[in-house]
């Protein structure tokens, strides 16, 4: 390869500081790695990294989708214990944040793909045993 910048040894760009979003996500990721087993982990810090991308207003309408898209997955996977002491916590987080989601426009199509994943979380919400989690007011909310 030739002698350019481009294929440099040498690292030229100073390493970026990870914002909070990702901060969160990384610890997320060190609590499950030591965890014998994902019930081991308490409901509200397995989606708190996820609720902070839904709530942040800096982030885009694709990461927020993502965000959303693995919030449903969780529900769906049944990976909130009923009985845990802080599953009716963690439902009513869940629907707060997603009735309240922020996230920037980018084009029409992406932004109303984002709009579909809200609907289909807070479906799952109302659909899946943790719905029965729900105060009614949070559920005339949703």
């Amino acid at each position: 390869m030739k002698r350019c910048s481009r294929w440099s040894g040498h690292p030229h760009q100073e390493q970026i500081e990870p914002g909070p979003l990702v901060k969160a996500l990384l610890s997320l990721k060190d609590v499950l790695s030591s965890a014998a087993s994902i019930k081991d982990v308490d409901p509200v810090t397995l989606i708190d990294p996820f609720l902070s991308i839904v709530r942040s207003e800096d982030t885009s309408g694709p990461v927020t989708g993502l965000a959303l898209g693995s919030l449903k997955k969780f529900l769906c996977y049944g990976l909130f214990d009923l009985h845990h002491e802080s599953s009716g916590t963690v439902v009513e987080l869940i629907a707060d944040t997603v009735t309240h989601a922020r996230f920037i426009g980018t084009d029409s199509a992406s932004d109303e793909a984002v709009l579909m994943k809200i609907i289909q979380v807070l479906h799952t919400l109302v659909m899946t045993p943790n719905g029965t989690l729900m105060s009614n007011s949070v559920l005339c909310e949703v």
